[in-house]
């Protein structure tokens, strides 16, 4: 379906709402806008054509939804920043219109998004957070991984390669079984196409100063490590932060001169040098046990020693009552003692537990805020064995181990290196503050701050150097896009300065990929596969021969032209054919037979012909360069004479029908 003959009607006019509405008119798409309120923005002179379709009223109210024109839309993107919102108006509008494409703006629910799938067909729940995780662990990498995302068990990660000096093989040459070129970045052009999108010529030699992007399938993700396997090193830590609590306690509490502080240990030592001299009878060693033991609340044992099991009398009743004294003080003491150890066992099994001190000098990444993100981002980074540590303030679910506090964070981890540092609260300007006094504290960490504003992200991260603002928002406008064209975007990614979608296909009876190679997809199209399902096997970096059929699972990267070409049919043409010249001595020419028309995607008898070393060279029909290449290569290893020449080449030989 054209989307330029489509209505999108965008209901939520937020953060989120203005970039997938930007977004939207970069496609041409029509559109139609509700909001409660009329937004500040509709007087920006890119969106002024928007404001003659822009409605006033509550997307929960039918009457509202029919004057945007729900009935007529082919998407509806629900966008507020309420959920509750948005699956009340998805119900309406899957009552007035049952084939729409709707997609909600949720908080990540995952049962309920799998309920509602089921339920109602075409209903799609989108999470801008969640999508934009691996943005931010980008943003806390150091230098080595673009991006990386999982599949299935097989992780898969983007590298940057900075050529030194000039290649002497040219780029199919350099790409492996398991590694695909996502982005050539020539040192004195601009790159040719976006990333994945395969539009630069194969035969083309990185020369010194250009960057390459690498996708590669590295292995499968790390389970998420124990804390304190090692046991040694993380006692030695405790033992460590214990004696600095103490030196806390009483050295910096005597420095400081707490009236209660000094009161509390001017008592004690009081009680104690009156108690070793009157209960000793000679031995102050043995009044300080015997002081020591009221302490605890033993007071019959300790009177008992102390009269040597005599009756007590009035001469030692004095002796009785101020040891008594002091035994009550000692059982308050002591009770006081086992309510904070109960306290700290009942937290340990109930509530909120603190992370273990890491061991010295390890390396860390510290989340701050977040909820679902910090969530979703610290199983990202434990999967590159980094070590992750969150701070909490609020009580969550599958919160795991967090600090309540950042200032109780700094002093258990004054003894590890932080590396990173991600500040997820909602407050803009509260996150920058924190981003700012931390890069004080730490200047070698890197820095990740969430943005909810309205300016670009990339004009902030300009204002403060060292610190990267990232927007979910402005990140997963095009993902939201994407899934009203018809997509399912998993993931978002930042390569090359482009976004790119991780994105699932379904081949179904009528879609455009049925019959198609992956090396037709791939660079017609503009999208790098990265896994198939067929026929219940999964293939990663599938080869570039492989064709689709129904009921195939295709997962690609690619930037939302990319997806939109794909969804409206718009396909790059081949442009490259393979000329075979003749067969070697040897040539196994059954196996060549079979190769040839698994390429071409006919039977085997069809492409004898173009092997018959009687007949003059044949030009196969025009091929992607990426699988002209690869069949080039297995065809001389054969002992096929043949060579991949661009079309316009071949003119002068007779092709085959």
């Amino acid at each position: 379906m054209d989307v330029s003959t489509s209505l999108i009607v965008v209901c939520g006019l937020g953060g989120l709402g203005q970039a997938c509405v930007r977004t939207l008119l970069y496609f041409n798409a029509p559109l139609r806008c509700l909001d409660l309120t009329p937004p500040l923005w509709i007087q920006d002179d890119g969106l002024r054509a928007v404001a003659a379709g822009l409605v006033i009223g509550d997307m929960r109210q039918p009457e509202s939804l029919l004057q945007a024109g729900v009935r007529d839309a082919r998407a509806v993107l629900l966008l507020s920043s309420d959920s509750g919102v948005n699956l009340e108006a998805a119900l309406q509008v899957r009552l007035l219109n049952g084939t729409t494409r709707v997609v909600v703006r949720s908080n990540g629910s995952r049962g309920l998004e799998r309920h509602l799938r089921e339920r109602l067909p075409g209903v799609v729940m989108v999470d801008p957070e969640l999508l934009t995780a691996g943005v931010f662990a980008h943003a806390l990498h150091r230098e080595g991984s673009e991006a990386a995302f999982t599949d299935q068990g097989e992780r898969f990660q983007v590298h940057r390669q900075e050529i030194s000096m000039d290649s002497q093989e040219d780029l199919h040459t350099l790409q492996q079984r398991q590694r695909r070129l996502l982005q050539w970045c020539p040192a004195d052009q601009s790159p040719i196409g976006p990333p994945a999108s395969q539009w630069w010529d194969l035969e083309g030699k990185p020369r010194s100063g250009d960057q390459l992007f690498w996708l590669e399938a590295v292995s499968t993700p790390l389970s998420r490590a124990r804390r304190g396997r090692n046991g040694w090193r993380e006692a030695g830590s405790r033992l460590q932060l214990a004696r600095e609590a103490f030196q806390d306690i009483f050295v910096k509490g005597l420095s400081r001169s707490n009236p209660g502080f000094l009161l509390g240990v001017g008592l004690l030592v009081l009680v104690l040098a009156v108690g070793s001299d009157r209960f000793g009878f000679g031995s102050p060693l043995r009044g300080l046990l015997l002081t020591i033991a009221l302490l605890k609340g033993e007071y019959i044992d300790a009177l008992s020693a102390m009269t040597g099991g005599g009756t007590i009398t009035s001469e030692r009743l004095p002796l009785a009552s101020f040891s008594l004294a002091i035994a009550l003080g000692g059982t308050l003491f002591t009770a006081w003692l086992v309510a904070v150890i109960l306290d700290w066992l009942l937290s340990r099994r109930l509530g909120r537990r603190e992370p273990p001190p890491p061991r010295i000098g390890a390396s860390y990444a510290l989340l701050i805020g977040g909820r679902r993100l910090a969530h979703r981002l610290e199983n990202l980074l434990l999967a590159t064995r980094l070590a992750v540590v969150r701070v909490q303030s609020e009580r969550e679910d599958g919160a795991g181990l967090a600090f309540a506090s950042l200032e109780r964070a700094k002093r258990v981890l004054r003894h590890g290196r932080c590396q990173a540092v991600a500040v997820l609260g909602d407050d803009l300007m509260a996150n920058l503050e924190t981003a700012l006094h931390l890069q004080d504290l730490w200047p070698q960490a890197r820095l990740a701050v969430q943005s909810h504003s309205q300016s670009p992200a990339a004009g902030l991260s300009r204002l403060f150097p060292g610190i990267e603002v990232v927007n979910p928002l402005e990140l997963a406008a095009e993902a939201v896009v994407a899934t009203a064209f018809g997509e399912r975007v998993r993931e978002v990614m930042r390569v090359a300065e482009t976004n790119l979608l991780l994105t699932d296909y379904r081949v179904e009876a009528q879609d455009s990929l049925v019959g198609r190679s992956l090396g037709q997809i791939a660079e017609g199209y503009g999208v790098m596969p990265v896994s198939l399902l067929s026929a219940g096997q999964r293939l990663t970096m599938p080869g570039l021969d492989r064709v689709l059929r129904q009921g195939d699972a295709l997962l690609v990267l690619a930037s939302l032209p990319g997806l939109r070409a794909v969804e409206s049919g718009r396909m790059r043409l081949p442009a490259w054919r393979l000329e075979l010249r003749g067969v070697g001595a040897g040539a196994d020419m059954f196996a060549a037979q079979m190769l040839l028309a698994r390429h071409l995607n006919c039977p085997p008898g069809e492409v004898a012909p173009y092997l018959d070393p009687q007949k003059r060279p044949r030009a196969t029909p025009p091929l992607p360069q990426g699988q002209g290449r690869e069949l080039q290569t297995s065809l001389r290893r054969l002992g096929i004479h043949c060579e991949l020449i661009p079309a316009a080449d071949l003119s002068r030989w007779n092709d085959l029908p």
